[in-house]
């Protein structure tokens, strides 16, 4: 192809594609105003609840604009076809009975019907997954998979820019898909939704001056469910990859869906009621500003959606792997989030322990007690049986991989009961995830070894070993090991981040920074009671000076005290020193005497921590 060819090409797909969806945004970016302009007329505003997290008044009904902005182009560039006339139909019908919801607060089951009855339209039009022969189960998914995205969509919007940004980057994503499959339609329908919903964003960004109301959100669920559904359901491949990609490019909502409905039902609390337990406000709550929330949450959907790209560039079997290895790191993020923050009160878990009782007995008490552990127990099989896959996988490169699967059949069940066993054995559901160390490390190293040979010498027993490789046993060994361990540390690591974000308060020193010091900077990162912000370390062990501990610095000698409190706006010194120090001690008391500073020591740390949680 010559350059002029070339040029021209490009001409025609901005002409085409990227001028309509400029014309969307700047549609969106000048209606946004005039609706929120109506909206505060008219007190169609938002007040605050205190089951809710928005504390603001603020003018609602924003998803007019978005509405408005994507739908005359569409119906200008659209393929005016079957599938056309059921998605701007169904558009209609959702869009209208978001705004009756936003304007009259119609009930939870009504709603439901309504969407319901909006799929079955879908579905009539011929807009449907094609993964099954059954009719029905297809019909089935597709209702299951429109009403829950727009019920996802419908939940995410709960912060300042999270379900306008989300939806932002699943229509990037989704456009991206279409241009590599080579379907125009639907890159003009992504394109659109991209453009009607950033022009929303530049007003609904924190702090958000109006929101996009139930009319914005489910429309954009309806949209964005329907797209991914009318691109899939057009491709040839496995189930699981046909189901894995819709979920990857919309991974945000349907997780924090999953999560909230989880955590709620766990709870004994109504799935249908509002609250601030969302991810977005548990994260919040670990120490992030809303606005570093919500752009963590983009973080994740923008690599969940690239790797659902992937898929086309890379062999099957990879891409099924990376989904395992992203599946495991969010069950890690919401195992962590669910154990780690507290957004119910005690009053309330209380009564829904008392609502399970039933002749003085509590129903299923040691599933809800041990709830934990049993999803570490479902997260170990799944990474033994990656693994074993994974070892296979590794040793013969991919495409003689069929070749072993009768292989693995036989040997699977048998590495996935011995290796539990030993795991089992060697305490690995008795320990602690956010206070794993060495020790830990070394029993899943015993675990995993002992557990590999004792499933070498059953299978030899059962099966002579005939048709294995020795290497995949050995391959299989290592990653497991790496992966035992590697979700058991990403969980401590999830946990020492968060402890570095939530460090806000006072500008505390730290004198000394031998074992004592160093407990006293983790009793302060572990303790959300403690309002400090440990700036740095000081001794006068020249072996130490001007080291990292746990990320905080050394920053000087003892004799540098008063400068350093004044460099750095000092507002208390914690003094981490043995007993013996009583000169040294005695002229901190000087120092801080005249910097008119208070100081602690490290013997009165757990009376500080009583005084905070009072």
């Amino acid at each position: 192809m010559n350059k002029e060819a070339l040029e021209m090409l490009m001409l025609r797909f901005i002409l085409k594609y990227i001028a309509p969806a400029l014309a969307s945004f700047a549609l969106s970016l000048s209606l946004t105003p005039l609706v929120r302009n109506f909206a505060v007329k008219n007190k169609f505003v938002s007040f605050p609840k205190q089951d809710r997290w928005r504390m603001r008044v603020v003018a609602s009904l924003g998803g007019i604009a978005i509405f408005s902005a994507f739908l005359p182009p569409y119906l200008i560039l659209g393929s005016h076809d079957m599938e056309f006339a059921g998605f701007v139909l169904g558009a209609l019908g959702i869009f209208w009975l978001g705004l009756v919801d936003d304007i009259t607060h119609i009930k939870p089951d009504t709603k439901l019907i309504g969407q319901i009855i909006i799929a079955c339209i879908l579905i009539m039009f011929g807009i449907q997954f094609n993964i099954s022969t059954n009719p029905l189960i297809n019909t089935l998914l597709t209702i299951f998979w429109i009403v829950g995205v727009i019920n996802a969509f419908n939940l995410l919007d709960n912060m300042d820019g999270l379900c306008a940004g989300i939806a932002s980057i699943a229509a990037l994503m989704l456009c991206i898909r279409s241009i590599m499959n080579n379907n125009m339609q639907l890159v003009v329908l992504s394109l659109l939704i991209l453009g009607s919903t950033l022009g929303f964003l530049r007003y609904n960004f924190h702090p958000a001056k109006i929101f996009m109301g139930d009319c914005g959100s489910m429309f954009l669920g309806y949209a964005l469910g329907t797209a991914v559904l009318m691109g899939t359901a057009k491709e040839k491949s496995s189930l699981v990859i046909t189901m894995a990609i819709p979920v990857l490019v919309l991974v945000v909502p349907i997780f924090d869906t999953i999560f909230v409905t989880l955590t709620r039902t766990i709870n004994n609390r109504p799935i249908s009621q509002g609250g601030r337990d969302h991810t977005s406000h548990r994260l919040v709550a670990l120490g992030l500003s809303e606005k570093k929330a919500v752009l963590l949450l983009y973080g994740i959907s923008g690599i969940c959606g690239l790797a659902a790209l992937l898929y086309y560039k890379v062999h099957f079997i990879y891409a099924f792997l990376l989904l395992v290895i992203l599946f495991v790191g969010l069950f890690m993020f919401g195992i962590f989030l669910g154990t780690e923050v507290k957004v119910y009160s005690t009053k309330e878990v209380d009564g829904s322990k008392g609502k399970k009782k039933l002749n003085g007995k509590i129903i299923f008490s040691g599933f809800i007690y041990n709830k934990r552990r049993i999803a570490e127990v479902i997260l170990d099989f799944i990474i033994i049986s990656m693994s074993y896959i994974a070892a296979f996988l590794l040793r013969f490169e991919g495409p003689l991989f069929y070749l072993n699967t009768p292989l693995i059949i036989q040997s699977l069940p048998i590495m996935v009961i011995v290796k539990l066993l030993m795991f089992y054995s060697f305490g690995l559901y008795r320990g602690v995830w956010r206070y794993i160390g060495i020790y830990d490390v070394i029993a899943i190293f015993k675990a995993t070894s002992l557990g590999s040979i004792i499933a070498i010498v059953g299978l030899l027993f059962l099966f002579r070993v005939e048709g294995y490789s020795r290497t995949v046993f050995i391959i299989d060994w290592l990653v497991t090991f790496v992966s035992i361990s590697g979700v058991r540390i990403l969980f401590r690591l999830y946990k020492e981040y968060f402890a570095n974000v939530r460090l806000t308060g006072k500008r505390i020193l730290i004198f000394g920074a031998g074992d004592a010091g160093e407990l006293a900077l983790r009793e302060i990162r572990q303790n959300r009671n403690l309002s400090y912000k440990p700036i740095g370390f000081l001794d006068d062990d020249e072996d130490k000076l001007y080291k990292i501990i746990h990320g905080i610095k050394v920053l000087g000698r003892g004799a540098d005290l008063e400068k350093m409190i004044y460099k750095y706006k000092i507002d208390e010194l914690l003094v981490a020193m043995s007993s013996s120090h009583r000169r040294s001690r005695a002229e901190i008391y000087e120092v801080c005497n005249r910097a008119n500073i208070p100081f602690r020591e490290i013997s009165k740390i757990i009376d500080l921590k009583k005084e905070a949680e009072e």
